[in-house]
Parts: structure tokens; sequence; C-alpha cells
């Protein structure tokens, strides 16, 4: 294994799971996601703040980070070709840098998420099969008992179990890597595990959710009716102003017409009663006066 290359990768890696997508996304909605809600910038905390459609973009964001760290760890060691384990250890090498890059964002003065997304996306990866059935069952346990940090500390659990029994041969640096892997998210999610103890884990309700949602998109397509219904009416009023104004001007211009058109009849009566008048005035006829003789 090159060394060199691996410790290129790991950097890069690294600063790819910097890129925190539930601060981007928030901002774009001009919302403090430190702010809201449970303060954390993952999937879990955007889909109570910001609805399920965001929480869900930011769940596969975030996840897309540790896929495309392990893939390139993985095929970069020969992963192709089938190398054991020099593929397994920069899938996992690659992929937890990935998550501490999440969980600590040197760009964010190591203040991010808690890594499950991105641990999901590593284990798609190196076991898509196992990743997909457990991750349904959380899904379900979270759809009875509302704890998402439970599901995800049992998500994490089972693909370290399973990827370490899976093994053809057992192998110290890719036990260690994903013990790290397991290490790491337990202690992102330490003050769940606190509250769980006690009691007062906060619940995420999906089917509350959903069904709040629903509400929401019906009262929007009301609403949305409403402004197209008013939409069609200041139309139709616009319209019939126009149509007014147009007609008011027409009557306008015809009545000023026939006003000239009566003025000037009644001046041409005028002319013609003057001429005729004239042309028939009775002559005077001048007599010729008469001298007396003396």
């Amino acid at each position: 294994m090159n060394y060199w290359l691996l410790a290129i990768l790991v950097v890069v890696c690294y600063f790819i799971g910097n890129i925190n997508f539930g601060r981007i996304i928030s901002r774009t909605k001009n919302v403090d996601l430190t702010k809201k809600g449970s303060g954390n910038l993952g999937a879990t905390n955007m889909y109570r703040t910001l609805g399920a459609k965001l929480g869900y973009l930011t769940l596969l964001l975030d996840a897309l980070k540790g896929i495309i760290s392990a893939l390139v760890g993985y095929f970069v060691f020969g992963g192709a070709s089938g190398v054991y384990p020099d593929a397994l250890i920069g899938l996992y090498s690659c992929g937890l840098v990935a998550i501490i890059g999440h969980i600590f964002p040197v760009i964010y003065k190591f203040k991010g998420g808690k890594g499950i997304s991105t641990t999901i996306g590593v284990f798609l990866v190196s076991q898509p099969l196992v990743t997909l059935i457990t991750f349904v069952f959380c899904f379900v346990l979270v759809w009875y008992v509302k704890y998402v940090s439970l599901a995800s500390l049992i998500l994490v659990t089972v693909g370290v179990v399973v990827q370490n029994l899976m093994l053809p041969e057992p192998n110290l640096t890719i036990t260690l890597l994903t013990f790290a892997i397991f290490v790491l998210t337990w202690f992102a999610h330490r003050k769940n595990i606190e509250r769980l103890i006690v009691g007062k884990e906060n619940e995420t309700n999906i089917k509350l959710k959903i069904m709040r949602d629903q509400k929401k998109l019906a009262r929007l397509a009301v609403r949305q009716e409403q402004i197209e219904a008013k939409s069609e009416i200041k139309n139709e009023l616009k319209q019939e102003k126009i149509i007014y104004k147009t007609e008011k001007k027409e009557h306008k211009t015809k009545y000023k017409l026939n006003k000239k058109s009566i003025k000037n009849e009644k001046k041409y009566n005028a002319k013609f009663q003057k001429a005729t008048l004239k042309k028939h005035k009775p002559c005077k006829v001048k007599g010729k006066s008469k001298k007396k003789s003396k």
C-alpha cells in the first residue's frame, strides 16, 4: 500500500467531510440551524425544523460525502481487482476521516453534525445490502419508538459488527478503523445517550410530522387556489374596466362627431337660407325725375 497516497486522500476526504449541507441549506432559508431545535446541524434537526423534504435532502447529501470518500479509497487501492485487505483499508480510512470532517470541521471551528448520515454512506459502499436492511429496520423503529438517536446507534453498531464478521480473514487494521467509527459516532451521541437513560430524549414523531406536512400542503393548495381566484377576478375586473373605458371613449368620440355634424349642418342650413333669401330679394326700381319746364 502506498501510504503517501493514502495520506493525501485522507486530507482530501477530511475536507469533503467539512462540507456541511445542513448549514448551507438552512442559510438559503434564512434560518440558523444552530439556534433551532437541538442546535445540531444534521438531518434530524433539519427534519424537525424545516420539514421532511429538506431533512431527507440533508440526509442524502451528507451520505453522499461518505459514499464518495469510501469509493475513492476503495478503487484507488485496488477495489476493482479485489485486492484484500488494501481496498477495505482504503475504504474505511477515507470514510473515517470524512466522518471526522463532518463531526469536527476545521472550517466551522470544529462544530458539525453527529456523523450518522456520512457513516451510512460509508457502509453503503462496504456492505450495501446489510445497510439498506438495517436502515429500513431503524426507520420502522423510529416510527414506533420515536427516538432517532437510538436507531442511529443501532445502525452503526450493526454495520461495524457485521463488517468484522464478514471479513474473509481477521484484519487488525480494518477492525480498528471500524471500531474507531463506532466510538466516534457513539461519542458524538453522548448527550443523547444520557437523555435516553433518564427518559428525556427528544422524540421525532414521523407519523405526526407526515400528517402535519399533509395539512400544510392542503392549506398551501387552498391558499394557492384563493390567490388564483383573486387573480382571475382581478384580471376580469381589469378587462371590464378596459372595455368600459374603450366604450366610453368611443361614445365620447361619436358624441363629438355628432355634435360637430349637427353644428356643421346648422351652419350649412344658415348659409343656404341666407343665400336663398339673397337670391329672391325684390329689386329696387330707380325712377327718372321729370323737370318741369318753366
